[in-house]
Parts: structure tokens; sequence; C-alpha cells
């Protein structure tokens, strides 16, 4: 826009140089925009003005200001070397009200003569065009602004109305996760340390009856032991299936390996586990994707025993091209993904983990085809 200001200026009044310089609070130039001095020219002179000398003047002038010899004017410092030569000046300010923009500066006419009154009439009538145009340019910028401060506004209230669904979401899954391991606790351990109680008090009465029934106080304490070990191996499931120590010391990899183990003990089903892309020093991943993979796994297989009564399920883990998938696989009954809840087979929450790090999770089932799902992380 500046510069068709320029070239419209340099015609109206036939000059073959012209300018218009915007300056800032302090009055340097900051924008120069030029016509009529080729790229080659302007290279060698190098720095583009900023204000100083008769240029400055205008800056600071309540009028234009018009010279018939530029450089016989005790205002001007001269040009820089390689800089054409100029003796017509007029210089306008560009301005609006009390609001000065910039100014509209013109050289050498090209008929040879001086600039005279109705070529300034007509510089200041285009210098105020001008002002116009800027400050309408101002303000539709100031409106662009505006518009995106309110978007921006508007996503970052619609991050934190999405982190606190996901925070909601993440809290109600940990009271979840916590009243499952609390009815484990009542129903499993509590139950054992009752039946554990219960067989202390048989011992006692085998072992304080006159005589001693030393007979049943052994066969008592036999099935103490039973008890005892059942219950110590309940904790120790809950704790594994709480935080795998061995996701944290050895890795993914052996985590899952151990979780196919302790299915196949628990079920009856050993699940066919296939890694690849683990070798050396990438056995590892980081911590918090290889908890997300490892729970992923592990609610896609409890999901599989459960629900699919399918006779078989897979789980390939593999990392490459900078990637890590995981897919879990049954041939069980299969479902129709579309009408399933979303709070259903806890797909939701096996996805909003892969969200956690930036992954995602597909579920790709059908009434009689088993289910497959297909976890996949970009690894950084």
């Amino acid at each position: 826009m500046l510069r068709r200001i320029v070239e419209s200026a340099t015609a109206v009044v036939g000059a073959r140089y012209g300018a218009l310089g915007r300056y800032d609070e302090h009055g340097e130039i900051q924008t120069f925009v030029h016509v009529g001095v080729d790229a080659g020219t302007v290279e060698r002179i190098g720095r583009l003005p900023r204000g100083r000398g008769l240029l400055g003047e205008v800056i600071v002038a309540d009028g234009p200001i018009r010279l018939d010899d530029l450089g016989a004017d005790p205002r001007s410092c001269g040009f820089p070397p390689h800089h054409p030569p100029m003796r017509t000046f007029l210089g306008v300010p560009v301005a609006t009200g009390s609001r000065r923009y910039g100014n509209l500066y013109l050289a050498e006419k090209r008929d040879g003569r001086p600039f005279d009154d109705q070529d300034e009439r007509l510089i200041v009538t285009l210098a105020a065009f001008a002002a116009a145009a800027i400050e309408n340019a101002l303000l539709v910028a100031a409106e662009r602004e505006r518009a995106s401060a309110l978007a921006e506004l508007a996503a970052a209230r619609e991050r934190e109305r999405l982190r606190q669904e996901m925070l909601t979401r993440v809290i109600g899954a940990q009271e979840a996760e916590r009243a499952r391991v609390a009815r484990d606790l009542h129903d499993e351990i509590g139950q054992g340390l009752t039946s554990v109680l219960l067989g202390l008090r048989l011992v006692e009465t085998a072992l304080t009856g006159d005589p001693p029934n030393l007979d049943d106080a052994h066969k008592h304490s036999a099935d103490l032991h039973e008890l005892v070990t059942q219950a110590l191996q309940d904790v120790r499931r809950l704790a594994f299936e709480l935080r795998p120590t061995v996701l944290d010391d050895v890795g993914l990899v052996a985590a899952l390996r151990r979780l196919v183990a302790d299915v196949a003990a628990r079920r009856g089903i050993v699940p066919e586990l296939a890694v690849g892309g683990f070798d050396g020093q990438a056995a590892r991943l980081a911590p918090e994707v290889e908890t997300v993979a490892y729970r992923v796994v592990q609610e896609a297989l409890t999901n599989a025993l459960r629900h699919s009564r399918g006779s078989s399920v897979s789980v390939v883990v593999a990392r490459s091209a900078g990637q890590l998938r995981v897919l879990v696989e049954d041939d069980g009954t299969g479902f129709d993904p579309a009408a399933a809840p979303a709070t259903s087979l806890g797909l939701r929450g096996m996805r909003e983990r892969a969200m956690l790090v930036g992954g995602s999770v597909t579920v790709t089932s059908a009434p009689g085809w088993g289910t497959a799902v297909v976890l996949e992380v970009p690894l950084a």
C-alpha cells in the first residue's frame, strides 16, 4: 500500500524519485519505501535513511517543505556515496488530525523545473489520503490482532476445559481403581485372613483340649499354611497389577512377559507374545511410554479373556521407524465398536492413556470375527 502511494505521488507531479518514511515515537524512520532508485544502486548506498538532516526537519515540521536546490539548504547533511544527485525537493507530512504517521518525499521533477504551489497542493491532498489509508490499515491490523487474541483466549479456555475434563476422568479412573483394589482386598485377602483366624482358633482348641488333640492341630496347621500361602500370592498379584516393579527395573518387554506368564497361570490360556526392535540400547523406552503400553496391553488382555470367549489371544510389540506399535488380537466372538458405549470395555481409558503420550488406540472388531486393539505411539 505504501509503495502504491509513493508511485502515485511521483506520477502526479512528474517526479523522478519518491519515498515515504514512517517514523517511530522517537522520530526515527522505521519504514522507508522508495521508488526511482534501482536495486543495484540501493545495494551500493547501503543503509537506508534514519531521519537525520533535512528528512528529520520534515518530520518535525508543521507543514510542507519545498526547495529549489536541496544541496544548498543549510539543513541538508548531504548524500552518502553512490547516491544519485537530487536538487529539487518536496516534503509533506502524512497526518490525519493530530496524529502523524510519516512523511512523503519527492525529488527531481522530470522537466527540470522546481516543484510549484500546484504540486504542493496535489501532494498535500495525496498525503491526506495516504494518512487515511494508513489509519484504516492499522485499524484493520488492530482488529485482526483483537480477533486473534479473542480466538487464542477461546482456545485457551477450551484447552483448560479439556484439561479439567481429562483431570476429572483421571481422578474417576483412580477412584475406580481404588474401589477395585478395595473389593479385591475385602473379597480375597480379607476372607483369607478371616479363615486364618478361624483356623488359629481351631488349632488353639485342639491344643488346649484335655488331652490335646495333636492330629487335629497338625491338620489345621496344614490348612493354615495353604491359606497364608494363597493370601500371600493374592497380595503379590494385587501389587503387581497396581504397579509391576519389573516395569521400572527391567522395562516393558520383561514386564509383558511376566504379565503373559501370570495370565497363563491364572486363566489357563497362554497368550502368544512377539517382540521386535528392542535390541541393545533400544531395549528401553521413556517411562511414561512404557507405562501406557503396558496398561493398554493389560486392559486389552483382560477384555479378551473376560468377554471374547475365544480360544487364543496374541500380543505383538514392535518398535521401528520412530514408532511403537502394539497389537492385541483375539479370535473371540467380537462386537460392533460403533454400537458399543464409549465407556465400555475400558476403551476410553485406553484411548486417554494413549493421548497422554501423543499416541492413539484403534479398535477393530465385528461380530464373529474377533477383536484387534492397536496402540501407536510416536517416539522422539
